[in-house]
């Protein structure tokens, strides 16, 4: 057994081993990958499963434009993540290593998980009336109901309550993360695929740490993502399972669709420019973000507040890229955004060495937010990850008041699952 696996078997914690790229920045790369390549597939090979070739209605300068676009984004999420390991004051190992912390479950833990699951199931039976089972829920126009808003909290939390879980030092912990994300993945029956999806990316990364990823596995987990897909698309679509039904072009019809009808905004806003200012309205992005934080049954009508909402026909599909939220928000300032970000992300890494509650927040970001930032903008990605933040506060001061209940008045309540054990640092 290496030095590398013998140290990272310790249960506390785990070690990051970092090469010439970050794991973010990995991350962040592999999701620009995935999401340009079909653009190409469709520009050059015609690919038209669905309607994807009209959709996009793709020509020369729009495919330069996007490529410039996606090229300036990354480029930028790069440069902040240097300008983050360089500016941090933890710095790396000899050996090249970070540190995740981990978790140790407690009391409060599976109490917060059995009433975000019973509430998660509840308020789906609760849909049943509203008809998000019988089509597509973005059709039905009830995504803004409080049924509805309180079921994508219930299935982010547990998305959420899942990583903590796949972070813990739990025996199981694996088994764990596999049960809680099938619980979710009940999200799938309305056609709501991104908890499914950020929940194989945070499984990938787990992996990624514990040294068990590489390319051959990725290729089997993207196969198996894409097959999970498109059986619920020809479930929820009646189809026919014939010849035609099992080709090439239809099996990989989920992964053009997520791509393609994702970013039919960012194709309309580098086709038509004008549509935005150069400089973008950056105050704009600061209240639409305060609108969409407070609670719909405090603001009822705050949709019709948001600034973003003017471009919603750029999105007629639903979702709302990033890059075309940045040039609309920013204007041909976008990049900045992706630096700052870039930054945040090598920040929290180094904040993981100090605390399992820091680790959970960079993996959360790494896999949730960054992810959402590309195919649904920025102002939801910030309320996920606020949202988050408030469950892990709420998940830590419950457990210091079982703690509290449960110890002699004479003993202080211990935080160590929350904090860095005394001299681990040397370690």
């Amino acid at each position: 057994m290496s030095l590398y696996s013998d140290i990272n078997a310790k249960k506390p914690y785990l070690l990051l081993r970092m090469g010439r790229l970050n794991p973010h920045s990995l991350v962040f790369l592999g999701l620009n990958i995935l999401y340009f390549l079909p653009v190409l597939a469709v520009f050059f090979f015609n690919y038209s499963e669905g309607g994807t070739v009209t959709l996009a209605d793709l020509d020369a300068t729009a495919v330069k434009r996007t490529a410039l676009t996606y090229l300036a984004g990354l480029l930028a999420f790069l440069l902040g993540s240097a300008c983050g390991d360089r500016t941090s004051s933890l710095h790396l190992s000899r050996a090249g290593v970070r540190i995740l912390r981990r978790f140790e479950l407690r009391a409060s833990f599976w109490i917060a998980t059995l009433a975000v699951v019973a509430g998660l199931l509840v308020s789906k039976v609760l849909l049943i009336p509203e008809g998000v089972y019988s089509e597509y829920a973005f059709d039905t126009q009830n995504m803004t109901s409080g049924i509805w808003n309180f079921s994508m909290f219930c299935s982010e939390s547990l998305l959420l309550l899942s990583l903590v879980a796949l972070l813990s030092t739990h025996r199981h912990n694996g088994r764990l993360f596999v049960a809680l994300s099938a619980v979710n993945a009940v999200n799938l029956l309305h056609g709501t695929r991104v908890f499914f999806m950020i929940a194989g990316l945070m499984g990938c990364f787990y992996a990624f740490v514990r040294g068990k990823l590489n390319w051959r596995v990725a290729v089997v987990l993207l196969l198996v993502a894409a097959s999970v897909g498109y059986l619920v698309f020809l479930t929820r679509s009646n189809a026919a399972l014939d010849s035609e039904a099992l080709s090439s072009a239809k099996l990989i019809s989920p992964l053009m669709y997520e791509s393609i009808f994702s970013q039919l905004s960012l194709f309309e806003a580098v086709r038509s420019p004008q549509l935005w200012d150069a400089f973008g309205s950056p105050h704009h992005l600061l209240l639409d973000t305060f609108y969409f934080l407070i609670p719909r049954f405090l603001l009822p009508d705050k949709d019709q507040m948001l600034f973003i909402d003017r471009f919603s026909d750029l999105s007629p599909l639903g979702a709302f890229s990033g890059y075309a939220q940045g040039l609309i928000y920013l204007g041909y300032l976008f990049p900045a955004f992706y630096f700052v970000i870039g930054w945040i992300a090598s920040w929290l890494l180094t904040r993981a060495a100090t605390s399992s509650l820091w680790s959970v927040a960079y993996i959360y970001f790494v896999c949730d937010s960054l992810f959402r930032i590309i195919r649904d903008g920025y102002i939801i990605p910030l309320k996920m990850m606020i949202n988050g933040l408030a469950i892990l506060c709420i998940l830590v001061l419950l457990d210091r008041g079982l703690s509290f209940l449960s110890a002699p008045a004479s003993v202080a309540v211990s935080d160590s699952t929350f904090t860095q054990r005394p001299g681990l640092a040397n370690e």
